[in-house]
């Protein structure tokens, strides 16, 4: 057996028999990586993300301030989260009073920055007393979301007072409400002392 590798080797010349033992030793050193990791786990392992602190991915949301007046326990002005209801706005006022007129208020409408919220009275359906009179809610100024503050105004009928303000250069008395689509005596009657001209 060594005397045929001998005369194999012989049949070389020195340098292909240096290329030859450096190929057969690469050969033998790859082969014993790769058989040695063949034991081993090498499933790659993705883990779970882990959950973002619930504080950190909470973004502040945008404040608004709202003066909320008239039949509520504390009136006053509130800082209150943006896209914030007329029910909160009076739930951080400490709630109605006992006096207080709840069906003047619409408590689904959603608060507008800088707004003025009125509760009216039960008993005279006007604006609470101790309210300044620049809380009435004005004909000719206020915006549609502004007007739905009134008793048994929604969004469509608020919107044709505007409608009827622009068309005829605005309200020169509060009678010119019975002129607009939709208002008759009856809720004429429980408006006309919460709005000016």
């Amino acid at each position: 057996m060594l005397l045929w590798i001998k005369e194999v080797l012989a049949e070389f010349s020195p340098r292909a028999l240096k290329v030859t033992i450096t190929l057969i030793a690469v050969a033998a050193f790859g082969t014993y990586v790769f058989s040695s990791g063949l034991g081993q786990d090498n499933t790659v392992k993705i883990s779970k993300p882990s959950e973002p602190n619930e504080q950190s991915s909470n973004i502040d949301s945008p404040k608004i301030y709202v003066h909320v007046a008239g039949s509520v326990k504390s009136p006053g002005i509130y800082q209150l989260d943006s896209g914030t209801r007329v029910y909160d706005a009076v739930l951080a006022a400490g709630g109605f009073t006992d006096k207080a007129n709840q069906a003047s208020v619409n408590m689904a409408r959603a608060l507008n920055d800088g707004e003025q919220l009125v509760v009216s009275s039960e008993s005279t359906g006007a604006v609470y007393e101790g309210a300044l009179s620049s809380s009435l809610i004005s004909l000719n100024q206020a915006s549609s979301s502004q007007l739905e503050d009134l008793p048994g105004v929604g969004p469509a009928l608020a919107g044709r007072i505007v409608d009827w303000r622009t068309a005829n250069g605005g309200f020169k008395a509060k009678e010119d409400l019975l002129n607009v689509a939709g208002i008759g005596d009856k809720l004429f009657a429980s408006v006309k002392d919460l709005v000016t001209l």
